[in-house]
């Protein structure tokens, strides 16, 4: 039963295409990260996955928290969907890698696709799982795009 749910939540994650990979875009790494050098750059640009990555984790964090007593069932959705996420962004990112393969710009392309689509997930997590319908607080703030710490 589990499988087939998990099957079928990521055949719906997939097929919404609400995600996309910006990240194509050549000038990702200038646009984001300062530095001279493209290892520069792509350090700057881990380090904002990271960021990105570990904030993705507290948003789902709560939203499992959330439910996992009264309503276990949308616990193990939330917990589904962010498994069939991070299956879906493992692929798109290592496409857009794949793509820009014979260029200095792949490993940031890779990068700002990882850090956008955690950006993207962690609103839709705070959109469903962490607002009240209604004037309640949401549980955590509004997310925003990762910016660059330098």
């Amino acid at each position: 039963m589990r499988r087939r749910t998990l099957r079928l939540l990521a055949a719906l994650f997939i097929t919404t295409g609400s995600f996309h990979a910006a990240a194509a875009d050549s000038n990702v790494g200038a646009a984001t990260c300062p530095g001279k050098t493209t290892i520069e750059i792509n350090e700057c640009l881990e380090q904002q996955a990271q960021r990105a990555q570990a904030r993705l984790d507290k948003y789902v964090k709560a939203a499992s928290e959330r439910y996992a007593e009264d309503q276990p069932a949308v616990r193990l959705g939330i917990d589904a969907s962010e498994q069939a996420f991070e299956a879906y962004r493992e692929i798109e990112c290592a496409t857009v890698y794949e793509n820009w393969k014979d260029g200095t710009i792949r490993v940031a392309a890779q990068l700002g696709c990882m850090t956008e689509m955690a950006d993207q997930r962690t609103y839709t997590v705070w959109r469903n799982w962490l607002q009240f319908e209604d004037s309640t607080p949401p549980i955590l703030p509004e997310p925003t795009p990762t910016k660059s710490a330098r």
